[in-house]
């Protein structure tokens, strides 16, 4: 029987970003590989590596029952067009509706591969919170089914999963996201010269601590204005949590620079002392270990799937999302103790080549399929 796999992603930029590698090592072992996703511009590109796609009408952070049954129906339809065996979905939203989409399918086989819970399951918003217990009981129905594995990125949801939501340690397997490749984001040595350069780089949102981070800063800067700070990514408008465009103009100044988009994020690696992520959550962060890989020390918050990669006093400084005098102190610490810095930078890139490499991840990724 031919091997045919569908990726069902929330948006063509995050499979791009994120299992692009993945779905590539599929295709060069005999799989019929397809994508299906939302076209945010940039379907056309996954085309350009062969792979089927499909695009798909999904809404962030928008829900109700008339959009959920059209996107069931939709999926439905994608799913006997490719005539997919496998399923291989990414994302809480696109889990959810992929397994509603098959319910009644025992045939097809199912990986869930959870990238983080989500704004979902850690709101203490009532609406959400009913929301939420009638999610968790259809996810504890289906992961109690024999064709649906689960792929956790971090400790702290694979322990969520089996607890929570009931399913068994055998069928939880813990994969390093989409991994690093190690070749191609090589270790690089810190720059000399002055300033101390600090980089965010994610999406500019809420969600990502961007806020308390400014806030940081500029009591930062009142110290020491030898220290610069860069925020690299795009602010993405469709998420329920944005940055106003206001709020950057306001803060684009006192070495505070947002410089949107890189091609190549090896470039602001190079030019970086220190990496910084103070995210509210994180299912484990591309940017981290990108900047692991780089050698750089890491300043993070203490949350679900950033402390993977940033181990307090081994390879960063961490401290709580809300705390923002820790996370002064933090900055003023790493900024000036080089030799810290140096010593975390080869732990982190120990750490990214131990156990998150690119190689790793997908041989891992293949073996699920392999399990059923």
């Amino acid at each position: 029987m031919t091997k045919k796999i569908i990726f069902l992603v929330t948006e063509d930029w995050y499979f791009l970003s994120h299992r692009l590698p993945i779905a590539l090592a599929c295709k060069k072992n005999g799989y019929d590989v397809s994508v299906a996703c939302k076209d945010t511009g940039k379907l056309n590109i996954i085309k350009e590596h062969g792979f089927k796609c499909f695009n798909l009408k999904l809404h962030r952070g928008y829900f109700s029952i008339f959009m959920v049954f059209k996107n069931i129906i939709e999926i439905n339809q994608v799913i006997r067009k490719s005539k997919a065996n496998i399923i291989h979905a990414v994302s809480m939203q696109s889990i959810i509706l992929g397994l509603l989409a098959t319910i009644f399918n025992n045939k097809i086989r199912f990986v869930a591969a959870i990238t983080g819970l989500g704004t979902l399951f850690i709101s203490k918003n009532i609406r959400n919170k009913l929301i939420r217990f009638f999610i968790n009981i259809f996810l504890i129905i289906c992961f109690k089914k024999k064709n649906v594995k689960v792929i956790e990125q971090n400790k702290d949801d694979k322990h969520f999963v089996s607890k929570v939501l009931l399913c068994s340690l055998n069928k939880i397997y813990l994969i390093r996201g989409s991994g690093i490749d190690i070749n191609y984001h090589k270790s690089q040595a810190e720059p000399n010269s002055p300033p101390i350069i600090i980089s965010y780089v994610g999406r500019i949102i809420q969600d990502k601590g961007i806020e308390n981070l400014v806030e940081a800063f500029k009591l930062v800067y009142k110290i020491n204005k030898n220290i610069k700070l860069l925020l690299v990514g795009s602010v993405d408008r469709n998420n329920i949590r944005p940055i106003s465009d206001q709020f950057i103009r306001d803060n684009n100044k006192n070495n505070i620079e947002f410089i949107g988009e890189v091609k190549d994020i090896r470039e602001i690696w190079k030019i970086s002392h220190i990496a910084i992520l103070p995210s509210k959550r994180e299912g484990l962060p591309k940017s981290l270990l990108e900047a692991a890989a780089a050698g750089r020390a890491i300043i993070s918050s203490d949350v679900p799937g950033s402390r993977e990669i940033a181990v307090n006093s081994i390879n960063a400084e961490v401290f709580l999302p809300e705390d923002i005098d820790a996370m002064v102190k933090a900055i003023l610490y790493l900024s000036k103790n080089h030799q810290v810095r140096k010593s975390y930078g080869k732990n982190s890139r120990k750490l990214v080549e131990s156990d998150m490499s690119e190689d790793k991840v997908i041989k891992n990724t293949l073996s699920v399929y392999q399990d059923f």
